[in-house]
């Protein structure tokens, strides 16, 4: 799941989230079925809310923007697919959802943790090399446009790296620690301490099962100490990475 921490008013943003949520638990699952039950119904849910996801950041910072940040969304879920794709196991089509961010359904189960966390991360290092495209293509043409559009999905993928599910870092992290999730709250506290932002309880609601419910018990074989080193050397690289391309594109755009 994808979506950056803007500032907005609250009422606003609790009401884009309590709309999102009802058409969700209300029409999500009749509005799939008759789009799949469509000729390429696949397809048109897919560039429809893509489409809807375009407008509605367009509403926020601009056409040309919004078409910029989405597609960074898209090369971060095609990323998952692909991992999917590479580890055996089949992957719907992306869906976008306007507030909160994507997703791409995983049908079947990661064999193990190491196909768990490979999965994971084959998102955040997809939308990290178009955010790092986004950022030499601004270099190169001197266009603060593009260094805020990689700025901000440098920050999106770094977030997604919070270590709680689901959260693509939750899951990686998995890999190579039992407790990292503790972590995670820690920092998504803090992180809707400083902006308010409601799309952060929603992502708090979602871990609730993951935490203290019956997901919580995961009985799967741990990985050897040196595939749990490997995944922790790969997790905090490409954080550090991302921190990096944050304060970097940040400096560039306060020079402009």
């Amino acid at each position: 799941m994808s979506e950056t921490l803007r500032e907005a008013p609250a009422r606003k943003g609790i009401g884009w989230l309590l709309a999102g949520i009802l058409l969700l638990a209300a029409k999500g699952k009749s509005l799939l079925f008759l789009f799949k039950a469509l000729p390429a119904g696949k397809l048109l849910l897919t560039s429809g809310s893509m489409i809807a996801m375009i407008a509605f950041e367009a509403q926020r910072s601009g056409w040309w923007f919004g078409v910029g940040f989405v597609f960074l969304i898209l090369i971060h879920e095609l990323g998952h697919g692909y991992a999917m794709k590479q580890r055996g196991v089949a992957s719907g089509w992306p869906i976008f959802i306007p507030f909160l961010g994507a997703m791409i359904a995983m049908k079947g189960a990661p064999q193990d943790r190491d196909a768990e966390a490979a999965i994971a991360y084959g998102g955040p290092l997809a939308g990290t090399g178009a955010s790092l495209a986004a950022a030499g293509i601004g270099l190169q043409t001197d266009s603060s446009a593009m260094l805020a559009l990689a700025y901000s999905g440098f920050f999106l993928n770094l977030f997604n790296l919070t270590p709680l599910s689901p959260l693509d870092g939750g899951r990686i992290a998995q890999a190579f620690s039992k407790q990292a999730w503790k972590v995670g709250l820690g920092i998504l506290a803090v992180v809707f301490f400083l902006t308010g932002a409601p799309q952060l309880l929603l992502i708090g609601a979602l871990a609730l099962p993951q935490l203290f419910g019956s997901s919580s018990r995961d009985e799967r074989e741990l990985l050897t100490p040196d595939m749990q080193r490997f995944w922790a050397v790969r997790y905090f690289g490409l954080a550090a990475f991302l921190a990096a391309g944050i304060y970097f594109t940040g400096q560039l755009l306060h020079r402009t």
